[in-house]
């Protein structure tokens, strides 16, 4: 663990670092509030997503938020949306191997991280408008990104879902009208090939089309040596289209339909330790007691995983304008057949595998009035309707060969009504006011084995409603310097224990869990608009946390032991966030982030006897939240270098660091009140680096080719690690050095 006194020199250090930066350049990276639709404009960006009736410099919203263009993604190589980690402050973004496409997304120390789809992220990814129901599938293919933006702190009243954490939203390349064709290829090490394609036509007026393809697989890293090949491998397929229809100026329509499909074997290190059951079996002394860093890429499963994941998804999206409002419709679905295979112990014996298929089905409409409605009041309203159910039948194998059964069906019905207006109180001073309220129906049967005979069928229901308000003031100092302050309630649904292992556990629900969020910030430009630096302070008090706990289960259960989620903990969280761009000279960019964290429990009670009061041993208030660390801080430095009359030359750096943080709140075997340390994520150093060469030619069309390096120090250690119930821990690495070259063309 790095002490106290040193994580304060480290975070002075990076805040000296950033200073000064600031101080030699112009930020643009930018903070900034949601949009449906964006562009940048010269060199203002510029957004809609606050649905105010009229574009919005990203220097004049009052919100939290970080833009990312595609040309950012680009530069590292990208594979998805896990590489906004390094682009964004305060932003934590782990791959969950028990999960397709599955992501661990932390934002400001709010963390979520099960595959269970009874619960819901704490935060969103929202695609194109339509918000994504659980974890799975989440890690979306970032090629046909137009922008993204990732708020942060509680959102509610300008989406349709509520999150507590922040939201991620992805607004994709609109179909253009006009005939052309966008493509690209890349190979690189450990396998890795991938192919993308938007191609796109239409009558350049009424209606367009645009259809789009992508194909990406790879080898994985890890070394099995029982099985004597390479594993981790991950496929993902994904091909669709989108028509737009604007019959007139007052009329908009786009449909979309889109198939994915994702395969590989996941794979996951030993990291069970003596003391633990499975390290009590004579023939597997060398695979336990292993470090966290390089053991970590030698695996021993004797069994190959295996994902096979489709989900079909379809939207309507409808905009009518009516002068200086818009109503807008958003009708989505997805539907999802899933089935994983993983030998969760990753030892060479079988001792504890599941097979989980699962059916999963989202519906979700949104309605909303959007624009001015007066000279002085701006803002948006709308309605929300969410409903998902699915079913999963589990298998779990143990060290006897006995299969062991269970079934859960769940229901979630989600009905909103929110609101968010600016009220121009004088030509500097500005109030913005919102609400929501939710409610939330939520109904489950868990299917348990209980002895010899049928499944032992177990039913509860229960519903939760909240309001929740957000309030901002904000004062335009100068044209260049915007101050705000704003408070923002978030809500989070409770639920059930969909693994649930006795009649008990399933009788109970857990309540919602709540944030209250304050925020001070400003936004700043110096130097003609060339540098702008973002600042944003924050405290959130996190209320009745949902924690994932292991506890003792009554007489007669079927398990000892079971994993449930209780509103166990209550958790502060203080903050400050820098955000910037800037363009020292023509041709040459800096864009860095630094986000400081200082999270902690303040209260935190396991009953581990289920007596109902706080014993000596019981108390787990001074272990570490997950995915919160101390420190985040990246630089970036971009030159274009003309060559000739029609190529460019790219040249990119970046450097990130990470301090460590723990991934899991299971506690140290030898100490109740602190994390397992094997569950902690060394700090993390990453240099990435590219250079792209690209030709334009008179008609618009580009070629070009990259080459690109990622963690080129070749830092290796833990993803995430997972104690189970003392009889083994298993854990995930970092992706090692990565590189590569792309090709692609458009026209």
């Amino acid at each position: 663990m790095i002490s106290k006194k040193y994580a304060l020199r480290t975070k002075l250090a990076y805040g000296t670092m950033l200073t000064a930066l600031a101080g030699l350049t112009s930020p643009a990276l930018a903070q900034q509030g949601s949009g449906d639709q964006a562009s940048e404009d010269g060199d203002i960006i510029v957004v809609t997503g606050r649905l105010r009736g009229s574009s919005e410099s990203i220097q004049d919203v009052p919100l939290a938020v970080t833009v990312v263009n595609p040309e950012q993604l680009g530069a590292q190589g990208a594979l998805n949306i896990e590489d906004l980690e390094t682009l964004s402050p305060s932003l934590v973004i782990d791959a969950v191997a028990a999960g397709p496409g599955a992501g661990a997304i932390s934002l400001r120390g709010v963390s979520f991280e099960d595959v269970e789809k009874s619960f819901e992220p704490t935060v969103g990814v929202v695609i194109d408008g339509v918000f994504t129901g659980t974890n799975t599938a989440q890690l979306t293919n970032a090629f046909d990104f137009q922008q993204v933006e990732v708020l942060r702190g509680p959102q509610g009243t300008l989406f349709g879902r509520n999150t507590i954490g922040g939201v991620i939203n992805v607004q994709r390349s609109r179909p253009t009208k006009e005939f052309g064709l966008r493509a690209e290829a890349t190979v690189g090490n450990y396998g890795r090939e991938e192919y993308n394609a938007v191609f796109n036509f239409g009558d350049g007026d009424v209606f367009g089309a645009k259809l789009f393809f992508s194909d990406r697989a790879f080898d994985g890293f890890y070394n099995n040596v029982t099985l004597d090949r390479r594993t981790g491998a991950n496929n993902i397929t994904s091909a669709g289209g989108t028509i737009l229809i604007e019959p007139n100026s007052d009329l908009e329509i786009l449909l979309t339909a889109e198939v994915t499909k994702i395969g590989g074997d996941p794979a996951v290190a030993s990291l069970s330790q003596t003391g633990e059951a499975i390290c009590g079996i004579p023939t597997l002394t060398l695979q336990c007691n292993r470090n966290t860093r390089d053991d970590l890429y030698t695996v021993f499963s004797n069994t190959l995983g295996d994902v096979d994941y489709t989900e079909d998804s379809y939207s309507a999206r409808i905009n009518y304008t009516m002068g200086d409002l818009t109503l807008s419709s958003i009708t989505a679905l997805k539907e999802s057949d899933e089935l994983v295979i993983q030998d969760f112990d990753g030892t060479s014996i079988p001792f504890f595998t599941t097979s989980r298929a699962q059916q999963y089905r989202q519906f979700s409409q949104e309605l909303r009035l959007a624009g001015d409605f007066t000279e002085s009041l701006s803002g948006v309203v709308g309605l929300f309707y969410f409903n998902n159910e699915y079913q999963l039948q589990q298998t779990t194998t143990l060290p006897t060969g006995f299969g062991l059964p269970s079934e859960t069906d769940h229901e979630t019905k989600s009905y909103a009504i929110f609101g968010d207006f600016d009220l121009e109180l004088t030509d500097q001073l500005r109030l913005s006011v919102g609400a929501r309220y939710s409610k939330d129906e939520k109904e489950y049967t868990r299917s348990i084995f209980a002895g010899p005979g049928p499944l032992l069928a177990l039913s509860n229901a229960d519903d939760w409603s909240q309001f929740t308000p957000r309030v901002s003031l904000d004062y335009r100092f100068t044209d260049d310097i915007l101050g705000y302050a704003s408070y923002a309630r978030g809500y989070r649904s409770g639920g059930f224990n969909g693994r649930a292992n006795s009649p008990s556990s399933v009788a109970v629900s857990f309540d919602p869990e709540t944030v209250d969020s304050f925020e001070i910030g400003a936004k700043t430009q110096f130097a003609d608009g060339r540098v702008t630096l973002n600042v944003a302070g924050f405290y959130t008090k996190y209320n009745d946390k949902q924690e994932d706990v292991v506890q003792a289960t009554p007489p007669g259960s079927p398990n000892p032991q079971e994993t449930v989620t209780l509103n166990a903990a209550n958790a502060s969280i203080l903050g400050a966030e820098f955000d910037m761009r800037a363009e020292l000279f023509d041709g040459f960019t800096i864009t860095s982030s630094l986000g400081l964290l200082d999270a902690k429990y303040d209260d935190f009670f396991i009953d581990v006897n289920l007596d109902g009061v706080q014993d000596p041993g019981e108390d787990a208030s001074d272990r570490d939240l997950r995915r919160a660390p101390d420190v985040s801080f990246s630089v970036a430095g971009n030159y274009e270098l003309l060559v000739g009359s029609n190529g460019t030359l790219n040249f990119n750096a970046r450097y990130s660091t990470t301090s460590s943080y723990q991934t899991t709140i299971v506690a140290d075997p030898g100490n109740f009140g602190q994390n397992d340390p094997r569950g902690l994520h060394q700090s993390q150093d990453d240099v990435s680096a590219s250079i792209t060469y690209k030709h334009s030619f008179d008609d618009d069309s580009n070629v070009y080719v990259r080459v690109f390096g990622r963690n080129l120090t070749d830092n290796r250690g833990l993803g995430s690690a997972l104690p189970v119930a003392g009889l083994f821990t298993f854990g995930t690495g970092i992706a090692p050095r990565q590189y590569g070259v792309t090709v692609g063309f458009d026209f």
